[in-house]
């Protein structure tokens, strides 16, 4: 199997997200494709799991937040204390290990599910804080842990069997417990 560059992969993966051209004879012309078609990006999911921050208490406050959102979450994951460009380059390299027999040094993995429809990867090394709420005496109470050197685990799609899709799911794995972060603005849904 040759070895397929991560330029070529996007390429790819943009020239099959494209609808097909109308044929000549069309009885209306096509309209105006001045814009790219809405692909939905591998990252969008990830994005509300990420602060640009090195403060452990501002990532605090983005996972708070998420609670918001998901009324009967339990725990809220952030990772932060790295770059975006740094964090979304890694979950491509794990892809392009298994794919291309680990032609990046890294210290993340993928594998493909055994129905090829799904990628498992292991991102290691992050920072991130772990927002849990628990009810007590009927109001929510929250605590909110800082982690260093800790993994998370992330569920993307495969698109093809082994291109990158978007990414589903994040959970916490382990890693080396820092503090508990004092919060300022707890909720009060």
């Amino acid at each position: 199997m040759a070895a397929v560059s991560l330029l070529e992969m996007l390429l790819l993966r943009r020239a099959l997200a494209r609808p097909a051209p109308a044929p000549a004879d069309a009885d209306e012309p096509a309209p105006p494709t001045d814009q790219e078609p809405a692909v939905p990006n591998e990252f969008e999911f990830l994005d509300k799991h990420y602060d640009p921050t090195d403060l452990p208490e501002v990532a605090a406050q983005t996972a708070l937040e998420r609670f918001g959102n998901y009324p009967n979450a339990r725990t809220s994951t952030v990772i932060f204390g790295v770059s975006w460009q740094a964090l979304t380059d890694s979950i491509q390299h794990a892809v392009l290990n298994y794919n291309n027999g680990g032609i990046f040094d890294t210290s993340v993995a993928a594998t493909l599910s055994e129905d090829t429809r799904q990628w498992q990867i292991m991102l290691t090394g992050l920072r991130y804080v772990n927002a849990t709420r628990t009810m007590v005496a009927g109001r929510p109470q929250y605590t909110v842990g800082e982690y260093s050197n800790g993994s998370i685990f992330l569920n993307a799609e495969a698109l093809g069997g082994q291109l990158l899709g978007e990414v589903v799911h994040l959970s916490n794995g382990f890693g080396d417990w820092v503090q508990n972060v004092e919060l300022k603005n707890p909720p009060s849904y």
